[in-house]
């Protein structure tokens, strides 16, 4: 497992803010096994994304909030801590559009020898 930033996220002016932040989510998370449930109680819900470019493996938290952990195809990137349902809900959002984002730049550079008709 490598060593990882890890940010709280939280709402501000109606957008997600990161704050770098001391708390550490579960080992399993910063590792990114994608099918684990561990002390913490957290649960893995699903990966967004391309594995082979940049993907976000998103857990729920019993109650609410959630852990969100960005990698590529190098490995873990950082990872994101939502404490409660609202930042939770926002924040997929924000990680699913980066990663359409992504996907959609990497398909526009790759087809640009083709002539549009």
């Amino acid at each position: 497992m490598s060593e990882m930033t890890v940010y709280e996220l939280n709402i501000d002016k109606n957008r997600i803010a990161f704050t770098e932040c001391a708390k550490k989510p579960p080992d399993f998370v910063l590792a990114g096994k994608f099918a684990a449930h561990g002390d913490a109680g957290a649960t893995f819900v699903c990966r967004m994304g391309d594995p082979d470019l940049i993907h976000c493996a998103v857990y729920r938290c019993p109650g609410q909030g959630g852990y969100f952990s960005l990698h590529d195809k190098s490995g873990p990137l950082f990872a994101a801590i939502a404490g409660n349902n609202l930042v939770y809900g926002m924040a997929w959002a924000f990680f699913g559009e980066m990663v359409a984002n992504a996907r959609y730049g990497v398909d526009v550079f790759e087809n640009m020898e083709e002539p549009d008709d």
